[in-house]
C-alpha cells in the first residue's frame, strides 16, 4: 500500500454556493456520502489518501487545520471523495504538492474518527 498527504484543492465551505440541483441532492441526503455532503468534505484543509497495489484510492482522510480528522471514507454509508473518480497514485503526485507518509501515521488518523 501507498499513501499520500496533500492540501486541499478548493476553498473553504462557506465560499461555496450550490446551485438548486445540488441543494436538492443534499437536502434529501441522495449524495455518496450523506454524512458528509459537500460543506463537509470542503471543510477538508488535508488530505491523507490510501492507495492499492494498482494506484487506486481506497480510503482517505480529511483534516481540518488543526490536524484533527473530521472524517473518514468510506466508512458506514458514505462512498468516498477521491475514491469516486479516475485518478490515481501517479495523478494525485503530479497535481497536487502531495507527500508520502508511512502506513502506521494513517491508522493512527483513521482510528482517531
Amino acid at each position: 500500500m501507498k499513501f499520500l498527504l496533500f492540501k486541499s484543492p478548493w476553498e473553504k465551505a462557506e465560499n461555496i454556493k450550490f446551485n438548486f440541483i445540488e441543494r436538492i441532492i443534499f437536502a434529501l441526503k441522495l449524495s455518496s456520502n450523506p454524512d458528509y455532503d459537500r460543506n463537509k468534505i470542503n471543510d477538508a484543509i488535508y488530505w491523507i489518501v490510501e492507495f492499492d497495489e494498482d494506484g487506486i484510492p481506497i480510503r482517505e482522510i480529511g483534516l481540518d487545520e488543526n490536524d484533527n480528522v473530521i472524517l473518514k471514507i468510506p466508512y458506514k454509508k458514505n462512498y468516498g471523495y477521491w475514491i469516486d473518480n479516475n485518478m490515481k497514485y501517479q495523478d494525485f503526485i503530479s497535481h497536487f504538492d502531495a507527500k508520502k507518509i508511512d502506513e502506521k501515521y494513517f491508522n493512527e488518523k483513521w482510528q482517531e474518527y
